[in-house]
């Protein structure tokens, strides 16, 4: 576990203690949870950005499909391909 150090103004520190204390809570658990909260806003970001960039990437393969720059192969096809590199991966050929 990590710990965060911080200054912040005398009168922000005494209102954050009588904010946990009405919570019951020390300052402490207070600003884990905001720090946690924020955390999770962040998580939340980063999944709806890694999802967006996944969208583009698959209307780029679909964009590419349709332009005739790739094609799609059959799941018996895949196989005897990975099979075919997995014995050059044992010869040492690849």
């Amino acid at each position: 576990m990590s710990t965060i150090h911080f200054r912040i103004e005398e009168e922000t520190k005494r209102l954050a203690m009588q904010a946990a204390e009405r919570k019951k809570m020390t300052l402490t658990e207070l600003v884990r949870e905001r720090v946690e909260e924020l955390a999770e806003e962040e998580r939340q970001f980063q999944l709806a950005h890694a999802d967006a960039a996944l969208e583009v990437l698959i209307e780029q393969a679909f964009s590419d499909y349709d332009g005739g720059k790739m094609e799609f192969i059959s799941d018996e096809q895949m196989n005897s391909e990975m099979d075919r590199l997995k014995a050059l991966v044992r010869q040492g050929k690849l």
